[in-house]
């Protein structure tokens, strides 16, 4: 499918942004970049078979590629257990970088078989997540039978619950992933919540979440016609101006002590994501 202008203006925003987020992490790596760029990291594994953002993971994966080699990953791992999660991800996408080899991988993997990273205190689906990743990576981890767990039942329990923050939308996007991974069947997936949080989402005008949520209901759970029709005319109607970033969220409150967000990764995260969207929702391209 033939990518539409405003995507094309979409993805330049979203290279330059990524190309500076990159450039910052190099000269100083800290948790808040590391925050960033995972943040982007994963609704880029999400657009894996998305041509026009591959350059984007082309950039993550050498960029991962030279953090693992360096011990960067490693170090920043070991200093902060919410951390691992995104030690992980980067980890993942190291193996398709310039310059990576297996050997790369073994200073995490002994902090793993020593039970110094990846405690199973973890919450489950995130410990699920970073299992699923490091073991693509040649690295079992340990978890006990928390992954027998009934991960549907557990997230579209969420439907009770009387707010939602950032850690919501990170839920889905990690089962997503897992998804993705071929680590979660597809009768174990939530059939209420994604759709139910889009609803929501639709319904406040949230536009930080909106382009992500459409994206991962259109190409791993569900999304209705009428709610797609919906999603697609907000998102039409708010286009970022030329050379702009989707704004920040309406609320960057995460409710775990496991995972990190920042600021600067949730506005490239969801430019992506609208670019995913622009390329891959049909309704975009009814009037075409």
């Amino acid at each position: 499918m033939e990518i539409t202008n405003p995507a094309t203006e979409l993805l330049a925003t979203c290279e330059a942004e990524f190309a500076h987020l990159l450039a910052d992490f190099d000269a100083a790596p800290t948790c808040t970049g590391m925050f960033d760029i995972a943040t982007v990291a994963e609704v880029l594994v999400l657009g894996n078979g998305v041509p026009q953002t591959q350059a984007l993971r082309q950039m993550a994966s050498n960029s991962a590629a030279r953090w693992l080699t360096s011990g960067v990953l490693e170090d920043l791992c070991f200093s902060r257990v919410e951390l691992t999660y995104a030690t992980a991800l980067l980890a993942f996408l190291a193996q398709s970088g310039a310059g990576h080899r297996e050997a790369d991988m073994a200073g995490i993997k002994r902090l793993c078989e020593g039970r110094l990273i990846g405690r199973s205190e973890m919450p489950m689906l995130t410990q699920q997540l970073v299992g699923a990743y490091l073991s693509r990576c040649g690295v079992e981890t340990d978890f006990g039978d928390v992954g027998r767990r009934d991960l549907a039942r557990m997230i579209d329990k969420r439907l009770l619950r009387a707010r939602s923050d950032e850690y919501d939308l990170l839920v889905v996007l990690m089962c997503a992933q897992l998804l993705r991974l071929g680590a979660c069947p597809d009768q174990a997936k939530p059939t209420l919540y994604p759709e139910a949080l889009l609803t929501q989402v639709v319904r406040s005008k949230n536009e930080n979440w909106l382009p992500v949520l459409a994206f991962l209901c259109a190409q791993f759970f569900s999304l209705s016609a009428g709610l797609r029709r919906e999603a697609v005319t907000q998102m039409r109607n708010s286009l970022p101006s030329p050379g702009k970033l989707v704004a920040a969220p309406q609320s960057a409150g995460i409710d775990s002590e496991y995972i990190g967000r920042a600021g600067r990764g949730l506005r490239i995260r969801s430019t992506v994501a609208l670019v995913l969207s622009l390329c891959t929702i049909g309704d975009f391209h009814a009037d075409n």
